[in-house]
């Protein structure tokens, strides 16, 4: 009877710090963007281990829900207020890659719509992890987000995966992984399998 108990109360502490470990995870909010604010990265394409660097630079804010970003080769884009790329600066046209309130567990899915109304991509992304990850910027904690979506046209598929880590401290994700099969397309070389690996540099804040 009394190793029953013992048995018992156990049971009773592991799940205390079950139930408090899961009640302190950590919460990102999103971040606060200011002009300014640039990412430079370096990346390796595959097949080829091409390497390269790229960059994002937020310029402006022409309103509360839009942000321009200049690009590395100095064209200007726009991105949707926590930082999903936004095409044409139309809503519907963006992957929603990022979501805030950030926590391990949330999952949502995707729709992103293009000017050719016979392309619809969907998918789905999920937070699966808060861990470390060193980088040439530096060592920080950073929320993993796997994501995968699918588009199909007349012509065409494409299936993409995303692991991405978005680090509150760069705001930022620090390092992607991206993965792209193409099937059907009558362009000549732009079927088969690309990933491009690309890690966080620097990250300069905004003033």
């Amino acid at each position: 009877m009394k190793r029953l108990h013992t048995i018992a109360i156990c049971l009773s502490l592991a799940g205390a710090i079950a139930s408090g470990s899961a009640f302190a995870q950590p919460v990102a909010q999103q971040p606060a963007f200011v002009v300014g604010d640039s990412w430079e990265y370096k990346s390796v394409t595959t097949p080829g281990d091409k390497p390269g660097t790229w960059s994002r630079t937020i310029i402006a804010a022409p309103s509360d829900q839009e942000f321009k970003v200049r690009f590395q080769d100095n064209t200007v884009n726009s991105f949707d207020k926590t930082m999903n790329f936004m095409p044409e600066g139309n809503p519907s046209y963006a992957r929603i890659l990022a979501r805030y309130p950030m926590k391990v567990g949330d999952g949502w899915e995707m729709s992103r719509r293009y000017a050719d109304p016979r392309a619809v991509e969907s998918g789905e992304a999920k937070v699966v992890a808060y861990e470390q990850i060193t980088v040439p910027a530096g060592t920080f904690q950073c929320y993993r987000v796997e994501a995968k979506a699918t588009l199909n046209n007349k012509s065409f598929a494409e299936a993409s995966k995303w692991t991405r880590w978005y680090c509150p401290e760069v705001k930022h994700f620090a390092k992607e992984s991206f993965e792209q099969t193409v099937t059907g397309s009558m362009t000549s070389g732009r079927n088969g399998t690309t990933l491009v690996a690309s890690e966080l540099v620097k990250f300069t804040p905004g003033k």
